[in-house]
């Protein structure tokens, strides 16, 4: 009898122990999201420039034409670009036109590629270091100010990482 009574001890402990160890590791699991993780981001210097904005207002063959040159000290892979179609110059641009592209480049999720997503295509050591993209802006109404923010490739522990940078470039764009 006295050594049932202490089997069943040693299995109760068991069980704690077992009850436990999948407890830690639901709540493990539960709280990984929300640790935070190291920001990615550009590499310190990388910067493009609008080089040129040409927006035609004609109505119903509304275009904007893009050129853009790598002026940083990175090689830069796309950007990604926005449109405002309010006349305060502080608003944000908020209306995303990359998939509106005729002309100059890829798309990629909501971003306009060079090349590819292997590596980073446009750099400033080139000697003709400028891309021009067109894009149909049609049904927008009066567009006011354009933003475009670089994009690069960034590896973080041996893995290649689609970055958008933080410095997005603004221009005024005038009717034609």
């Amino acid at each position: 009898m006295k050594n049932r009574r202490g089997l069943s001890q040693v299995i109760g402990y068991v069980l704690i122990i077992a009850i436990s160890i999948t407890m830690s590791i639901i709540v493990y699991a539960w709280l990984l999201p929300i640790i935070p993780t190291p920001d990615i981001k550009c590499a310190e210097g990388t910067s493009i420039f609008i080089k040129d904005a040409a927006y035609a207002c004609t109505p119903g063959a509304e275009t904007l034409n893009i050129t853009v040159q790598n002026n940083g000290n990175f090689n830069v892979n796309g950007y990604y670009i926005r449109v405002s179609n309010v006349s305060d110059q502080n608003a944000l641009a908020i209306i995303d036109i990359s998939s509106r592209i005729k002309v100059g480049g890829n798309i990629s999720g909501n971003s306009i590629i060079f090349n590819n997503l292997i590596y980073n295509y446009l750099t400033p050591e080139e000697p003709n270091n400028v891309r021009t993209s067109s894009f149909d802006v049609s049904g927008y109404g009066r567009l006011y100010k354009v933003e475009i923010t670089p994009t690069r490739i960034e590896e973080y522990g041996n893995k290649k990482k689609f970055v958008g940078c933080r410095n997005a470039v603004k221009e005024a764009l005038v009717c034609k």
